[in-house]
């Protein structure tokens, strides 16, 4: 196995994730949720997010929606 390292996770989804990979995109917004291995930043996390979800990744989806449910780096937006 190998040490757990959150910046290191977040380097190789970024390389993924600029390659279209909706997975990564989705864990790439996760690690920018939760602070872990990068800055927390919500916005960011919306923006990867949201390029997921836009190519139908339906666990995306929902954490947009949540996003949306609480105002975290987008306009609180319950319709």
């Amino acid at each position: 196995g190998v040490k757990q390292d959150y910046k290191k996770a977040a380097e190789w989804h970024q390389k993924s994730a600029n390659q279209g990979h909706t997975p990564a995109q989705l864990y790439l917004a996760l690690l920018y949720n939760n602070g872990q291995g990068v800055k927390q930043d919500y916005k960011k996390a919306a923006e990867w997010h949201q390029k997921s979800a836009n190519q139908g990744h339906t666990p995306a989806q929902l954490y947009l929606a949540l996003l949306y449910n609480n105002g975290q780096g987008v306009k609180q937006d319950y319709k």
